[in-house]
């Protein structure tokens, strides 16, 4: 069943539970609750709104550009190494659709969220997007300098380094580096029988014809990863080869 965590519909407070909630996972405190409860208010209602009132969609438009700041600030302090290609992924990973909704979810904030669904099957999307809307509405009450603190230690609480961390792809780092500084990249795979008879290949990954970096594996696409990976955490071939 729906439940309802607002005093009334047309009040602009906000319960007691969500001030707790709040409070918790940001560190911040509801001043002025009208914005959490439009946050919170999906478009599902919109025709059941008073003339003062609205959805969230505006205030998601609002969370969406403070989250992207605030993430490009994180991946930009956090990889000081990375070039702006490398950056714009773990962004993009970050401030993804997905990542939202399972944040949104973790945090907890389903219960919250007034619509025309049931809590229980309130659609990901949904609570991802209430997520955004959120964001937005803190802005609105604390400004940025607090939005970008409370928000930070969020994201760092719920997984941003383990999202910004997955799924790396090392080829495809070292491939946009190689475009930028107009290199070639060549890997020479072989195949070799381990100790215990299984196979393994071992890639060497060449920049120009020079050698840079040799990595192992038991496919050859694991073994060219790990060649790219070597390389990018050494970085000293990069200077030798110019």
């Amino acid at each position: 069943m729906q439940r309802s965590w607002f005093l009334s519909k047309a009040s602009r407070a906000v319960s007691q539970e969500f001030r707790v909630f709040f409070k918790k996972e940001f560190g911040l405190r509801v001043r002025n609750g009208h914005w959490y409860r439009e946050a919170l208010t999906h478009a599902s209602l919109q025709n059941s709104l008073g003339d003062t009132e609205q959805a969230n969609e505006r205030l998601e438009f609002l969370g969406d550009s403070i989250l992207g700041a605030v993430a490009s600030d994180l991946v930009f302090f956090l990889y000081p190494q990375d070039d702006e290609g490398v950056l714009t992924q773990r962004k993009s990973r970050l401030v993804s659709r997905k990542t939202l909704n399972k944040i949104g979810i973790e945090l907890g904030l389903t219960p919250f969220i007034h619509s025309k669904f049931e809590t229980e099957s309130i659609p990901p999307t949904v609570i991802g997007n209430a997520l955004e809307a959120l964001i937005g509405a803190m802005y609105m009450d604390h400004g940025y300098r607090k939005t970008k603190r409370a928000l930070r230690d969020a994201l760092m609480r719920h997984g941003a380094r383990q999202i910004l961390e997955s799924s790396e792809d090392f080829k495809s780092r070292l491939h946009h580096w190689s475009q930028v500084e107009t290199k070639e990249l060549e890997y020479e795979v072989i195949e070799i029988t381990g100790v215990d008879g299984n196979k393994l290949f071992e890639a060497v990954l060449l920049v120009d014809g020079h050698r840079a970096a040799k990595g192992s594996g038991s496919s050859k696409k694991k073994a060219e990863q790990e060649a790219a990976r070597i390389a990018l955490e050494q970085g000293e071939w990069r200077h030798q080869n110019e």
